[in-house]
């Protein structure tokens, strides 16, 4: 658990100064490929660049909780909204999970992204991807499929996103994700936020 400890005060020493101890995958975080790959990059060497870009934000919350999103299930969504992934998309998933943050049956039994799923995005060559609760992976995967496909092909993770990202749902938004960068970091909390895409009407 994340703990927060104020050090010093303004009355007893002219300035408030808290100390912070938290893991590097506590809350809202982004995972870096070096989280599961030996020799692969960390989060303090992935480009800003790589941070800010498109994202495609998908309804999955009609899948049984506790049951894994599929490649026909993306599919499926893709072609329910006519739209495409592309090299260099953000693909975020909204499970509805996040809804029931804080019930500790969720905590072992979420929606989550199956190693199918994760290898048909590497197909599609997207940059980063995104879920609205604890994991992307099956609780207590045994080989951790979706996390190794994502990670060893560049493809970093956001994950813990909140229940706001329902109001997203089917849209494209500017995702801007940036982690606390240090050196050699597997992973890191980060801030995200999503922005509405403005569409110029034409006269």
């Amino acid at each position: 658990m994340p703990s927060f400890k104020r050090t010093a005060t303004i009355e007893k020493n002219g300035v408030n100064v808290s100390r912070l101890e938290t893991g590097s995958h506590t809350g809202t975080h982004m995972d870096a490929p070096v989280h599961f790959v030996a020799g692969g990059i960390s989060i303090d060497e992935i480009p800003v660049g790589k941070l800010i870009g498109e994202a495609l934000v998908c309804d999955f919350s009609y899948k049984k909780r506790g049951s894994g999103i599929t490649r026909e299930d993306i599919e499926i969504v893709l072609q329910e909204k006519h739209e495409t992934l592309g090299e260099g998309d953000m693909l975020l998933c909204y499970t509805g999970c996040s809804e029931l943050w804080g019930n500790p049956e969720v905590n072992s039994d979420f929606t989550y992204l199956t190693g199918e799923g994760a290898e048909y995005l590497v197909s599609r060559k997207v940059r980063a991807v995104g879920i609205d609760f604890l994991s992307i992976e099956e609780f207590h995967s045994k080989d951790h499929k979706t996390h190794k496909t994502l990670l060893s092909n560049g493809i970093f993770i956001i994950e813990s996103l909140n229940r706001e990202l329902k109001r997203f749902v089917g849209q494209r938004v500017l995702f801007l994700t940036f982690p606390i960068k240090f050196k050699g970091g597997d992973g890191a909390p980060c801030r995200a936020v999503a922005v509405p895409k403005v569409v110029k009407r034409r006269d």
